[in-house]
């Protein structure tokens, strides 16, 4: 499964980058989120409750922030392991100044097994996309008193 994708958050390049390494924030933005860690500087650890059609389930998950270039680049593995499933996979992501918001491009690769597997992976890539696209929504709001700071 490959995705790709890109939106515009009314923040600093700074403050969105901090946000996407902040366990606080994470909570809060990540879909179904119920809990995450930060166990080391690079690593968090979660559980993930999803009520989708043919996915429902929780989801044990760790991410790692393998590579970075604060306030620009970031490189992220992760694995989401469930009763139907497992997802494992990478991302990445850049951020770029666009007078006064942030540009967030990602382009992510994940291979998917177990009963999920089954699924049509288009399907699948449009869950995730619907997934990622919420969550960039709710960290542009959780954003927001940040962007009224700088912009006051």
């Amino acid at each position: 499964m490959n995705i790709s994708g890109s939106a515009t958050l009314d923040a600093p390049r700074d403050a969105v980058f901090s946000a996407i390494c902040d366990s606080g924030a994470l909570l809060e933005v990540i879909p179904g989120c119920q809990e995450i860690h930060q166990v080391s500087a690079d690593e968090y650890r979660g559980r993930i409750a999803i009520r989708l059609p043919a996915i429902v389930g929780t989801y044990d998950t760790v991410v790692r922030l393998v590579e970075s270039d604060p306030p620009s680049y970031g490189l992220l593995e992760g694995r989401l392991e469930g009763r139907i499933g497992t997802i494992a996979g990478h991302a990445t992501f850049r951020l770029a100044d666009d007078r006064g918001k942030t540009v967030i491009e990602y382009q992510g690769t994940a291979v998917v097994s177990g009963p999920l597997a089954r699924l049509d992976s288009r399907f699948v890539e449009g869950l995730a996309r619907s997934l990622i696209n919420q969550g960039l929504a709710r960290l542009d709001k959780r954003l927001q008193p940040v962007a009224l700071a700088v912009a006051g």
